[in-house]
């Protein structure tokens, strides 16, 4: 899962870079729902075995996923037909989502001491 989460984020980033070939909407509505994808089935697939404090933690780091990816989804859509500047938008709000969970997985392995 972590993997495909990567990937959906990946995608995301580098939509811009294919603004070129006309893709750039796509590629960032094709991560967003991969993200969405990933959070409803992590939320459908809680392991009890993790305890009830992690179960309540991953709970709200994917509606936390949820309530960022579902307003990129619709931008993305929105920018393949209407408004260009939807996806600047969409592409900012991931890119913060990006950098808070860089600073997050940076605070984890290096700064987290037990």
């Amino acid at each position: 899962m972590r993997i495909i989460f990567v990937l959906g984020m990946g995608l995301m980033l580098v939509a811009p870079l294919l603004r070129r070939y006309r893709k750039a909407s796509y590629t960032l509505a094709v991560g967003a729902l991969v993200i969405l994808l990933v959070s409803l089935y992590g939320l459908a697939h809680l392991d009890p075995r993790y305890g009830e404090g992690a179960i309540a933690s991953d709970r709200r780091y994917y509606h936390f996923f949820l309530a960022c990816e579902v307003p990129v989804l619709i931008l993305a859509l929105i920018s393949l037909r209407f408004f260009k500047w939807a996806f600047w938008l969409g592409w900012t709000i991931n890119l913060a989502l990006a950098l808070y969970l860089t600073v997050i997985v940076i605070w984890l392995e290096f700064f987290w001491h037990w």
